[in-house]
């Protein structure tokens, strides 16, 4: 079914990568897609964000005959302005894929209907009408023809035109084969010392039976972590404390080959991180896709380069992504500290006015295991009792004040518990407490099982 134009609609693959990704904007450095007649004109703009460079298709196999390639994307932007800001719409858009190129090799298994996707001959033309803020679509789906050899098949030339915009020319380079990019996997790290250094050291390799003949972005983030700024020929998002570095790698890298940096990217863990994660993705540096990469102007690393060396990546731990196995591959270092077991109690606040009873959710202490968290009500608020039946079952209230003044609260993970009480009167710095009980054995910082408990007034 077509869906509205003007929109960024993306695939099942694309959808798969920009969640494992996290975020999408376009790749800092020259792109390869120009609009026809060099600098940009006034008026209605069309740019092209997305179109591979070079496409692999992997060859016809009987016990695989549908076996497919990636998802051939096409994402289009409308970038122009009029004098007063307002996004100016590229009228009667057309999309037109010259696939000479393709036959007796690959044939066209699926048109994109939808998209008003459509052969004449040897040319699909998508008639996408007009465009306000941007398309993204898949505009066909190809199957290899058996005999096929391995290796370039030819330039599938785009040409984008509209009624009112310059024409985007675009060349993807098609080859005959199937890399499958790998990421050596990292195991989880346990009782990591917040403060001190992890480094990681970027594995990368090609299990396909295609040679990848580019250079290389490994893109890294840390999270609950900052990145040391060690390398020339890296680019990082901040000159201090950075939390992501984009590094460009040397190619090629052929079929059954394996590389890794020649030195390893350095992360210091954060002094408050109980979990955090460093992860680095690997990209083909010409076709980046829609990743989150950093401009030219950001900083450099003050080091020297850094390089690859050559390592045996046969392993059942070098694995590719689930989806563009010829684009990109990832991997994750997982990291708990030995704060996870210092138990943390959060204060809260009582909020309402005088003489009002207020329900106020009692925070789950972190790293609390679960059992009994105790509230000593500041001076002027009393507990009020809740009866069974007045609150959702899959709640917990606070129950009768004990003998010792204090509020016994059930808390569990996935359940809210809630302190039911009266503001009896104004009690100017009136401040309670809640705590809970860990293990002074595992837990030897106990000052911060117990938080403040405060009461604001209202009215």
């Amino acid at each position: 079914m077509a869906r509205t134009r003007g929109q960024r609609l993306a695939g099942a693959g694309a959808a798969a990568l920009l969640t494992a990704l996290g975020t999408v904007v376009t790749f800092g450095g020259a792109t390869p897609v120009a609009a026809a007649g060099g600098a940009q004109a006034a008026g209605a703009q069309l740019k092209a964000e997305h179109i591979m460079n070079t496409y692999y298709i992997p060859q016809y196999r009987e016990s695989a005959p549908d076996a497919r390639p990636t998802e051939y994307e096409i994402g289009l932007k409308a970038t122009g302005r009029a004098a007063n800001g307002e996004p100016l719409t590229v009228k009667n858009v057309k999309v037109n894929i010259d696939l000479a190129v393709l036959k007796g090799k690959v044939r066209v298994a699926w048109e994109n209907t939808g998209y008003h996707c459509k052969r004449s001959g040897s040319v699909m033309t998508c008639a996408l009408g007009d465009i306000q803020q941007g398309a993204l679509f898949t505009p066909f789906r190809l199957l290899p023809e058996p005999g096929a050899a391995l290796g370039p098949v030819g330039a599938m030339n785009i040409t984008v035109t509209s009624t009112n915009a310059p024409t985007v020319r675009h060349t993807t380079h098609v080859v005959m084969g199937a890399p499958v990019l790998t990421a050596r996997q990292n195991k989880p790290l346990t009782e990591v010392q917040p403060g001190s250094e992890l480094r990681v050291t970027p594995a990368f390799g090609n299990k396909g039976d295609t040679a990848i003949d580019d250079s290389f972005l490994v893109l890294l983030t840390a999270q609950e972590a900052t990145l040391r700024t060690q390398y020339s020929n890296c680019r990082y998002d901040k000159a201090v404390a950075p939390t992501k570095a984009l590094c460009e790698l040397p190619g090629p890298l052929p079929a059954g080959a394996a590389v890794e940096t020649d030195g390893p990217l350095t992360a210091v863990v954060d002094k408050t991180a109980m979990y955090g994660k460093v992860h680095y993705t690997v990209l083909r540096a010409h076709d980046p896709l829609d990743n989150t990469l950093l401009p030219a102007s950001s900083p450099r690393g003050t080091g020297g380069p850094l390089g690859v060396r050559p390592v045996d990546g046969s392993g059942d731990d070098f694995t590719p992504s689930a989806y563009w196995k010829a684009e990109m591959a990832g991997s994750t270092l997982d990291f708990s500290t030995n704060q996870i077991n210092d138990l943390q109690a959060v204060g809260f606040t009582i909020k309402g006015k005088i003489g009002q009873v207020v329900d106020t959710q009692v925070p789950y202490p972190r790293n609390f295991k679960g059992g009994m968290i105790r509230v000593k009500l500041p001076a002027g608020v009393s507990v009020v009792p809740n009866k069974e039946g007045d609150h959702p079952s899959e709640d917990f209230y606070c129950g009768a004040p004990q003998g010792n003044g204090l509020v016994g609260c059930y808390g569990i993970l996935d359940r809210n518990t809630y302190l039911r009480a009266r503001i009896d009167k104004r009690v100017p710095g009136a401040q309670g407490s809640v705590s809970a009980d860990s293990d002074p054995a595992i837990d030897p910082n106990q000052e911060n099982n117990t938080a403040p408990v405060k009461v604001e007034y209202v009215g």
